[in-house]
């Protein structure tokens, strides 16, 4: 019914309508979809809508689409659910396709008359062969456009995309990832999905120029045959990251009750996760951790890493978080450890694995000497090196963290043979100037395009994801 040119316009629009504009500046409801637009300086034409008035904030408001100089690219309807029906007639006779529906009110309530008038505009759209997203979502966030919906956007443009069901969770991973370094091609809320659904996007998505890595949080589907089709290929060349919603039976029904969905059984999505090679994740920040090591790691030939840190707890911590992830520790052989320990003194300094020495993390020569010598053992896949801040910052308040930033961040990838490299750091005291470090570091790194994480545990688990989605995808192609 649709093609990618058709779904190109809606991502690209010259023009947009926005039915359903407030009253007056300022008023409630002002930084809705149209103040948005503004807000983030939507260089298109952009046409104001509302049979009350006649100007808003010195721009002329249309009565209606009817009156409109031209046909639009894309209608965004900011108006009472019983209104919809009526509105989606005009865009048919005016020949506008594209419509989102920010809306709610329809078969996600449950109610008999939201049932009534998801039915009565499902028809009319197919009917007249409308391109709906919605209803019941927040819609687009393009950064190239210049289109978003919600406050507080980036708005520089990146290479990452998010299909959400949830508008809220459109919102919540663009802000959270935002503050991992993560930047979007482009980002779609489609609510209750009413002829757009998520294998349309991601057939767009799959030829999408400026398009590297998807992630999606789904809540259920109509066609899920189509979807396992279509994500098994775009695997092939461009990660997908899903995080599938309802599978538990309290999530079920949260899920019937938020996009009128059904979620599915467990096992059947087990299936889809295996057969498809789709990377899945568990929580929204769990989905952001693994695509912001899919974005700056790219190819891992094994699960077998090697930490460099301090701490005997640490290191025990360290093997147990890596074994529940997937991934595995094997101990620096003897002739390995011969080579350390000749300049890694035996006092307080352990050498198998996890390497636990103060001295490295001292002195960016012996780090440099451990990396080089550890990252040339075969045995080993990855690196992950983790910093106990408080340890660090009592030396001298904090001016060597900005050093041993500076040095991961420039440095330490001279001595990597090739491997990938991942840090994490944890501050256990409540002291706002070692947290305050912290986030210094983080975000040398993360400019740097080295991964980043705040614990182990979420280390581990994005590594052991993109280990297992590229042994997947060697699989799913022999």
């Amino acid at each position: 019914m649709f093609n990618n040119l058709d779904l190109d316009v809606i991502f690209h629009p010259k023009s947009i309508a926005v039915v359903g504009v407030p009253s007056k500046v300022g008023g409630n409801g002002w930084l809705g979809m149209y103040g948005s637009l503004l807000k983030f300086d939507y260089p298109g034409r952009l046409y104001p809508i509302n049979q009350k008035v006649s100007e808003l904030g010195g721009v002329k408001v249309y009565p209606n689409l009817s009156s409109l100089p031209e046909t639009v690219d894309l209608v965004i309807l900011s108006i009472p659910a019983q209104y919809v029906p009526d509105t989606l007639r005009e865009c048919a006779r005016t020949g506008n396709k594209n419509v989102h529906i920010f809306t709610s009110g329809f078969k996600e309530t449950g109610e008999a008359e939201g049932l009534r008038l998801q039915e009565e505009i499902e028809i009319i759209a197919r009917e007249n062969q409308l391109r709906i997203i919605g209803p019941n979502c927040m819609g687009l966030y393009v950064p190239k456009s210049k289109i978003v919906s919600w406050p507080a956007a980036p708005t520089e443009s990146g290479r990452i995309a998010f299909l959400s069901q949830s508008g809220g969770h459109a919102q919540d991973f663009t802000n959270y990832g935002a503050r991992l370094g993560l930047r979007y091609s482009k980002v779609v809320s489609y609510g209750n999905a009413l002829t757009l659904d998520a294998c349309d996007f991601l057939e767009y998505l799959a030829e999408d120029p400026d398009t590297d890595i998807i992630a999606m949080y789904l809540e259920g589907i109509s066609d899920g045959r189509r979807l396992l089709k279509i994500v098994k290929k775009i695997n092939q060349f461009k990660p997908v990251v899903i995080l599938k919603a309802g599978l538990t039976e309290s999530g079920t029904r949260a899920v019937a009750t938020h996009t009128g969905s059904m979620a599915g059984e467990t096992h059947l999505w087990d299936a889809f996760f295996k057969q498809s090679g789709a990377i899945q994740a568990h929580s929204l920040q769990d989905m952001a951790h693994t695509v912001l090591a899919l974005q700056n790691i790219n190819k891992v030939q094994g699960s077998r890493v090697a930490l460099l840190g301090v701490g005997g707890g640490v290191g025990v911590e360290a093997a147990d978080a890596c074994s529940r992830a997937g991934l595995k520790m094997p101990d620096l052989i003897p002739t390995t450890q011969k080579k350390l320990r000749e300049f890694i003194a035996p006092a307080g300094n352990m050498i198998k694995n996890p390497i636990d020495a103060m001295p490295i993390l001292l002195s960016f020569k012996l780090m440099s000497k451990t990396l080089d010598i550890v990252s040339s053992e075969p045995y080993f896949d990855m690196i992950i090196i983790s910093l106990h801040l408080d340890w660090i910052y009592d030396m001298d308040q904090g001016v060597h963290i900005q050093k041993l930033a500076s040095y991961l961040a420039t440095s330490a990838g001279k001595h990597l043979n090739g491997k990938p490299l991942a840090v994490c750091w944890r501050a256990s005291r409540l002291e706002p100037k070692i947290e305050e470090q912290g986030l210094i570091l983080e975000k040398e790194l993360l400019q740097a395009g080295v991964p980043v994480y705040r614990d182990l545990p979420e280390t581990a688990n994005a590594l052991a994801r993109i280990s297992n989605y590229h042994q997947q995808k060697k699989h799913l192609s022999n």
